[in-house]
């Protein structure tokens, strides 16, 4: 059965807390020095399901759902332009389609704006598939390294 996708309530942030982290290790093990990967880990859970709370509360948190477990997450935010802010799936559901329709359900084929590792070359493949370009704007994320910017129509 495919994963269900709803909105995130406050009783997803715990999950949320710790998906957060786990999806950027599984994305990221190959561009982003491990040190500061695992340093992530250091903040407490409470902190950062509080700040999963605040999202929820200000943005468009939308979740996939497999047997009671979150394996995916989309947040979109209205700031002055539509802007995903972030779109990750378990390494598990990779190529599954699962991004694809959190793509779809979180920006209802809406013109949009997101930022992306520079140098995530399966991440910018996956969006310029889904219509986005790559605008010029680039900007540093310390201690994570440079974004660059994608827009679509």
């Amino acid at each position: 059965m495919e994963p269900l996708i709803r909105a995130a309530t406050d009783a997803d942030v715990g999950e949320l807390a710790w998906l957060s982290l786990t999806v950027w290790d599984e994305a990221y093990a190959d561009m982003i020095d491990p040190a500061v990967l695992r340093a992530r880990h250091d903040e407490p859970a409470d902190s950062r399901a509080a700040r999963w709370a605040a999202r929820i509360a200000r943005e468009k948190v939308l979740v996939a759902v497999e047997v009671g477990a979150v394996v995916g997450f989309a947040r979109v935010a209205d700031r002055p332009n539509l802007e995903l802010l972030s779109l990750y799936t378990r390494r598990s559901h990779w190529r599954s389609g699962l991004g694809t329709r959190l793509l779809n359900e979180s920006l209802r084929g809406a013109a949009a704006e997101l930022w992306v590792f520079e140098g995530n070359a399966r991440a910018l493949h996956f969006y310029e598939h889904h219509g986005f370009s790559l605008d010029g704007q680039r900007r540093e994320d310390p201690p994570y390294g440079f974004e660059v910017h994608m827009t679509r129509p």
